[in-house]
């Protein structure tokens, strides 16, 4: 195998497995007519009370302004709540609405049961999985970071 072909299977791969799991969380998403993106925001507040708008756009990899129509959309949802920050009036703070918990919960025990398959492969496989996503993570970082120069 030369370099270009090695280039396209491992771009393929991971068209493949980021296509897989976006169909789950279509899936997922969709019984509760909410979106993939939205799952995801309800996801990311779960794990932490209450966050920034640019908090979750950091942890979602995406940029404030994309985040930004996202949230306006699950506060008319009531999804999720967005309040000034008492320290700081200039920042808005996140939080779960009981509506949007209720969501997360229920999707959460259909998502855990197309992930958990994953839990039979073994740790070692897992542990060379993660470092070679880390090393590539920082190839890709530092072809971008090159870019913008």
């Amino acid at each position: 195998m030369d370099d270009r072909e090695q280039l396209d299977e491992i771009v393929s791969s991971f068209r493949r497995i980021s296509h897989s799991f976006q169909q789950l969380l279509w899936k997922d998403a969709e019984q509760f007519g909410i979106t993939p993106a939205q799952l995801m925001v309800l996801r990311k507040l779960s794990l932490c009370s209450e966050m920034s708008v640019t908090e979750l756009a950091e942890r979602m990899y995406l940029g404030n302004s994309s985040v930004s129509g996202l949230v306006e959309r699950m506060v008319k949802a009531e999804l999720i709540t967005r309040k000034r920050a008492e320290d700081d009036r200039r920042i808005f703070r996140l939080a779960l609405t009981e509506k949007g918990k209720e969501i997360w919960e229920k999707s959460e025990v259909e998502l855990r049961k197309h992930l958990l398959p994953l839990t039979h492969i073994p740790r070692e496989d897992v542990k060379e999985l993660l470092r070679i996503h880390g090393r590539i993570i920082e190839i890709l970082e530092q072809g971008r970071e090159q870019s913008e120069l």
